[in-house]
């Protein structure tokens, strides 16, 4: 009984095998718009390429303390000036995340809010893209691999009124459902909703967004090497 249940088995995989086919969503639903990706370059500003040549020059501790701004990384330790690729990948995506001048005691970003937009090339260009976005109705995800890039997207956020949600490896599993259940329910007000590349994708349903933009991507100079 045993062998004859095993030889059906086999000969309904063998009949079914041909109809298990991997199909793509646009094969099934035709009605779904074709992607397309669009790669945006965006100038640096006057003063990241100020904090490139300093990063490269080995002297942006210094110039750091020159301008108020407190050279220590996050969990408190000195600034390393010997990792040259990864500060200049700072640089480029937001000079706040090397740190944030003070003026009058008050920083930056407090003193003169659309400092948060116009220190960084990539940040003035995606305003204008969420500003035209918003106008015509999208909903967007916005990832980034550093979540003290997400702190830095919020001032941008509430700086123009956006309402937004939050995804990175520090949000509970009933906060998360939470938030992916408000974004897609229909007529919410939520515009963005920024992720956190490394919080895991695991359950994440956001079909209600139609446009992603990736600020900056996965990147680990180890494992590519």
């Amino acid at each position: 009984v045993g062998r004859q249940r095993d030889h059906l088995v086999t000969k309904l995989h063998e009949i079914l095998r041909p109809f298990l086919l991997r199909r793509l969503k646009k094969d099934v639903m035709l009605d779904l718009p074709p992607k397309r990706e669009v790669v945006v370059y965006a100038p640096m500003t006057e003063f990241q390429l100020g904090l490139d040549d300093l990063v490269r020059q080995k002297k942006l501790r210094e110039a750091l303390a020159s301008m108020g701004i407190d050279a220590k990384g996050a969990s408190g330790e000195l600034l390393s000036e010997k990792n040259i690729l990864m500060n200049l990948r700072k640089v480029s995506n937001h000079p706040f995340l090397i740190g944030e001048p003070s003026v009058g005691g008050q920083y930056l970003g407090e003193a003169v809010p659309e400092a948060i937009v116009t220190s960084s090339g990539k940040f003035k260009l995606m305003d204008r893209m969420l500003t035209r976005m918003k106008a015509d109705g999208h909903k967007v995800l916005v990832f980034s691999q550093m979540t003290r890039m997400l702190d830095i997207m919020e001032d941008l956020f509430r700086l123009r009124g956006y309402g937004y949600c939050r995804l990175d490896g520090g949000t509970n599993i009933d906060e998360r459902q939470r938030q992916i259940d408000e974004f897609n329910t229909p007529g919410s007000d939520l515009f963005v909703f920024m992720l956190s590349t490394r919080a895991g994708g695991l359950g994440i349903n956001l079909a209600s967004a139609d446009t992603v933009i990736l600020f900056d991507s996965d990147w680990n100079p180890t494992q590519d090497q």
